[in-house]
């Protein structure tokens, strides 16, 4: 079976696989980068108690946990994405590099936020990453649902997921306006992203995206 999808890809162009591979390694690169930036303060290593350490470490360890779930959440969603296209193309391949482009300044803005957890640049800065890209990832996905060779059976729930999609754009774009306003409701609107797409639609659930 597999000798048979790389014929066909070769005969309309290369598959998805390296593509996805890539994207794989790039995704697990950013995860790392995060976690690499969660250092124990030095009180830990002079017999402190647990509350003296854990304290400080708490908004950092809550902010990598939104971001691990938010990155965790695009992963999902790109392996399910590019598992509905046989072939790959040079668009395709750009509009992906730069979803990667943006998602890798996710570590960036988790750390700053995780430093500054209430500083409205800081919460600003997040959501603006966050925003661009989210927003990358819906012309992705309204890219690949135009395809002539895409999955064609499940159009209308395609349809509300871009939605969805688009419309976690925009919720970001507010919070990265609202981080100025009240901080809080800045910072709960990038909780709600991904809580929101990982919600099954009443359609939906059980099908893949």
């Amino acid at each position: 079976m597999e000798h048979q999808h790389d014929s066909v890809a070769g005969a309309d162009g290369p598959g998805t696989e390296r593509l996805a591979a890539f994207s794989d390694g790039v995704i697990a690169i950013i995860i790392t980068i995060m976690v690499l930036e969660l250092k124990l303060p030095e009180s830990a290593s002079h017999g402190e108690v647990w509350s003296s350490f854990l304290e400080p470490l708490a908004p950092k360890l809550a902010i990598y946990a939104l971001s691990f779930c938010i990155v965790g959440t695009m992963w999902i969603n790109h392996h399910q994405l590019l598992a509905a296209v046989r072939r790959g193309s040079p668009p395709l391949m750009w509009m992906n590099l730069l979803l990667l482009f943006f998602m890798s300044l996710i570590p960036l803005a988790t750390s700053f936020l995780g430093e500054h957890p209430f500083l409205p640049r800081a919460i600003s800065f997040y959501a603006l990453i966050l925003a661009l890209s989210s927003v990358v990832f819906s012309l992705l996905r309204y890219h690949l649902g135009r395809l002539p060779e895409h999955d064609r059976s499940q159009m209308p729930f395609r349809r509300a997921t871009l939605v969805r999609s688009f419309a976690s754009s925009l919720l970001y774009v507010a919070a990265a306006i609202l981080a100025a306003y009240a901080p809080p409701a800045a910072l709960a609107l990038t909780v709600f992203v991904p809580v929101m797409f990982n919600i099954p639609l009443i359609f939906g659930a059980g099908r893949s995206h």
